[in-house]
């Protein structure tokens, strides 16, 4: 063993930088990379700048590697440190020390909601105001943390320096019953002697536009904002500033900034320094406002914020305007610097395609009138003081290309995009001899970084809601990608907050626009009742991160919820369609077939495009697929069963095993015909079953033949919908049609992955044929499978704590390579075609068991095909053995 210590990254309840941590943090760590784990290790947790523990944990091998404080209660907003060691050649070796703070607890109980009063109307927006503070300190602090939250959107200054920038904080919540505050180093921008603090406040999604229907006021018209201020000096005295009646108020250049709408900046009116000495208009003391029945808590995932800045790929002046185009399509801002005269006027539109002539497009997400039009514009006034940086603030939108309106009367100094996503940990990497699986590849993790923002949405352009379905279907595709674990658990806190009495989900969370009056008739389809394979989220999701990250904390925060939504479903059964006549049958009470189901949104035919847009939404809600939502009815039961027996509810675990198998007799019996072959047999509707054990055990190969077969017959190409195309390729694989799943994924005729590569497209597209968002990364769950049976990454046990690594060595590829991050450490395998057969390179983090398995005919050198890894890299030859040697080491 090294004697150099094995842990590395460590993190306080799943980040690094932590000044939010809770009173029971969880203090995590990985594994150098060829370290080997110790069998036991210590962590010891300190009084910040003390050098005698506060306590001491310890953790063994075979357990991930983690441990949840248990010592003396810690103080609210103080410093500690930690650090984790072991035992090594008789010589004790220890981490790096981390660091973290705890938060000062609910911020509604420390300061009071303050804002100047929105006399707008409901349906028009308010501007944004600038709220201050000016307060004098006997000394400049040795630490100072601000922490703030609004019903609205804010951003934070102190002595005219930005402490925010640009960001989207808070983080979309169920606003009504919950919102998040962050928390803010300014020690250094605090002085001895005067000191301002500012509050810019926007609408945010709390009363700016909000949803696919673009409505206002969805959790109120009175915008707030509420801060907290600590300040520690040298002698220990604490001083405290909050949001009270001494703070003023006003108006400043930043007139309007709505979430979908854009922004206006006039940048001749006074106040961009507001607390640096600049006037603000209609200065006048804020009002306090009472606190409402949400609680404001400590955020508890990652922040919103600038990740990357993009360049112009190509500039082209069409007539009087400006097209930029970026080269990705990507989710952000655009960022201007000018110079110009005083009153010069811009303005900014945003797309994501352009038309023949080059200018961009407005009318691709319409809808067919569906679907109101919310234009996303950016509109400034310049001062005419040189160079200024127009740069919007409190609003996001997904685009590639820009037009700019004015900008030959200015000098356009600088063009940017400013990348805007949750600050996921990106270490999922895919690379092969195809430039357009890489591509497709880059497609997929674009589409994850722009819709994993505030929520995991569907698209950065027309709703930007948190869909349950598409969460769902890409979650296991994204925990591939990305560590999810922090953002997926805190986005289920608000599904499972607007979760109803009866158990019933909505199909977006959290709520947000409902349709308009002149839609009334699709008002009833967002009743808050929900979709099978969208509210099954409340389940699948859970079971999903538990499975990944090995954390049964998880299954029991939700536990409560996905019973609810397992018996809502159960009373939905008890329901029959009008269409049924007669006396039921005794299967029918487990077959679900009221309510609205979206069913296998978007197969190829069935894209919603043109006029029959609307008729089409009707006909779901008045024809519910029955096959779908029983289906998942099945599957959801069986994942509370199997989420009972880890949580060690035996009685519960029985209960629901007895209702899937109830259900799934019932589905047998609705759905299959007397030899155990579906009644309709589409692609969907036999990967459906096959992937979730409803088909019977004798018919499971022949059924999957017959999906072969289909999947042959349509051209090889695929033919599935939102919820199904996830587990196309899984499904194919897992019944020996590995190659044809290899053709699927190859396919460059639409509808098909490379189809959407083909045709130039930078992210995924909501729908085969191209129509509608570019950005929905729905369709690329597909990379679970890229990484699991392409490369062969895959955990036995939950949370990587086994790996088998077995992947799919074909003539037709020259190399491919992954990597993905388990809570143990990186994982990879790159395997090389060779003339003997096949090179393949491994890396296996410390703590785990592995093991390689090789298929199809083929042995490792020595004629294995299964033989145990060693932690740390190794490289192994494959190659194609005699049948005799294959029979002796099956």
């Amino acid at each position: 063993m090294s004697s150099i210590a094995p842990f590395i990254n460590l993190r306080t309840s799943g980040l690094g930088y932590q000044l939010l941590a809770d009173s029971v943090p969880e203090l995590s760590w990985e594994f150098a990379t060829g370290a080997e784990a110790p069998d036991r290790a210590v962590v010891e947790v300190y009084h910040a700048g003390a050098s005698v523990p506060m306590w001491q944990g310890t953790w063994r091998v075979g357990t991930q590697p983690a441990v949840r404080y248990a010592g003396p209660p810690l103080e609210r907003s103080a410093a500690y440190t930690w650090r984790v060691g072991a035992t090594v050649r008789d010589t004790q070796v220890w981490s790096a020390a981390a660091s973290f703070e705890t938060h000062p607890g609910p911020l509604h109980e420390l300061a009071e909601w303050i804002g100047l009063q929105v006399t707008e109307p409901a349906d028009a927006p308010t501007p944004v105001q600038y709220l201050r503070r000016t307060f004098d300190l006997e000394a400049a602090p040795v630490r100072a943390r601000l922490y703030a939250s609004a019903r609205g959107w804010y951003g934070l200054a102190v002595n005219g320096g930005d402490v925010t920038g640009v960001r989207i904080t808070p983080r979309f919540t169920a606003y009504d019953q919950r919102l998040e505050y962050e928390g803010y180093d300014v020690t250094d921008e605090l002085v001895a002697g005067s000191n301002t603090i500012g509050i810019e406040l926007a609408e945010g999604r709390y009363r700016g536009r909000n949803g696919a229907f673009g409505q206002r006021n969805t959790y109120g018209q009175q915008i707030a904002a509420i801060a907290y201020l600590l300040i520690e000096f040298e002698s220990g005295r604490r001083e405290i500033i909050t949001t009270d009646a001494a703070w003023e108020g006003g108006y400043g250049p930043r007139r309007f900034a709505d979430p979908q709408e854009g922004v206006t900046i006039d940048a001749r009116i006074s106040g961009a320094q507001f607390t640096a000495g600049t006037a603000l208009a209609d200065a006048r003391p804020v009002e306090v406002f009472p606190r409402g029945a949400e609680r404001v808590e400590a955020a508890r995932s990652e922040p919103v914020v600038v990740v990357d800045v993009l360049e112009p790929a190509r500039t082209t002046t069409i007539g009087d305007r400006i097209v930029v185009d970026f080269g990705q399509n990507l989710v952000g801002v655009a960022r201007l610097t000018v110079a110009g005269p005083a009153g010069a006027t811009l303005a900014v539109y945003h797309s994501e395609l352009v038309d023949e002539a080059g200018r961009i497009r407005t009318d691709y997400l319409l809808g067919d009138g569906v679907l109101p039009a919310v234009p996303a514009i950016d509109r400034y006034v310049l001062a005419g003081e040189g160079s200024e940086i127009l740069e919007p603030r409190y609003t996001i939108r997904g685009f590639r290309y820009i037009e700019i309106e004015g900008a030959l009367q200015v000098d356009l100094e600088r063009i940017e995009a400013l990348v805007v996503q949750a600050d996921l940990r990106y270490d999922g990497e895919f690379s092969s001899s195809h430039s357009g699986l890489n591509q497709l590849h880059d497609n997929i993790v674009w589409s994850m970084r722009g819709n994993f923002t505030d929520v995991p949405t569907d698209c950065p352009t027309r709703e930007r809601s948190g869909w349950t379905g598409d969460a769902q279907v890409f979650a296991p595709a994204a925990t591939y990608l990305a560590d999810v674990s922090l953002f997926l658990r805190d986005w289920l806190r608000d599904v499972v907050l607007q979760q109803s009495e009866d158990g019933a989900l909505g199909d977006v969370a959290p709520r947000d626009s409902r349709p308009l009056p002149e839609l009334s008739q699709f008002a009833g389809l967002m009743d808050g009742k929900g979709s099978a394979g969208w509210a099954d989220a409340i389940t699948m999701v859970p079971w999903t991160l538990y499975q990944r990250y090995g954390c049964t904390d998880v299954l029991a925060e939700n536990w409560d919820a996905m019973v609810a939504w397992v018996q809502f479903c159960l009373r939905r059964a008890a329901d029959r369609h009008p269409s049924r006549t007669g006396d039921p049958l005794p299967h029918e009470r487990y077959v679900v077939d009221t309510g609205f189901h979206w069913g296998e949104w978007l197969e190829p035919g069935n894209e919603f495009d043109g006029p029959e847009a609307a008729q089409m939404i009707l006909n779901l809600a008045n024809n519910p697929d029955a096959e779908v939502a029983t289906a998942y009815f099945a599957h959801s039961a069986r994942l509370v069963a199997e989420a009972a027996a880890v949580l060690g509810k035996a009685q519960s675990a029985q209960e629901y095993a007895e209702l899937h198998e109830q259900i799934r007799a019932a589905y047998q019996a609705e759905f299959l015909d007397p030899d155990g072959m579906p009644r309709t047999l589409t692609q969907a509707k036999l990967v459906r079953p096959l992937t979730f054990g409803l088909i019977p055990e004798h018919a499971r190969q022949r059924v999957a033949d017959r999906l072969a077969d289909l999947v042959v017959a349509d051209g090889t190409r695929l033919a599935t919908g939102f919820l199904s195309t996830g587990y196309l390729l899984p499904c194919l694989s897992a019944w020996g049609y590995d190659d044809l799943a290899l053709d699927l994924l190859l396919q460059e005729e639409r509808p098909s992955w490379l189809g959407q590569v083909a045709q130039g497209a930078t992210t995924m597209l909501e729908s085969w044929n191209g129509v509608g968002s570019q950005n929905h990364y729905a369709l690329g769950a597909v990379a679970r499978w890229m990484y699991e049976n392409l490369a062969g990454l895959r955990a036995v046990t939950p949370g990587w704590q086994q790996i088998e690594i077995r992947p799919m060595l074909t003539h037709r590829l020259e190399h491919v390579s992954a990597r993905t991050m388990t809570p143990y450490g990186p994982l990879s395998s790159a395997w090389q075609r060779s003339e003997s057969g096949w090179e393949l390179e491994v890396t296996v983090p410390t703590g785990v068991e592995a093991r390689i398995a090789v298929d199809g005919g083929n042995v490792l050198e020595d004629g294995a095909r299964i033989v145990a890894l060693p932690c740390g890299t190794s490289t192994w030859r494959v190659r194609s053995g005699p049948v005799e040697v294959l029979a002796d080491t099956l």
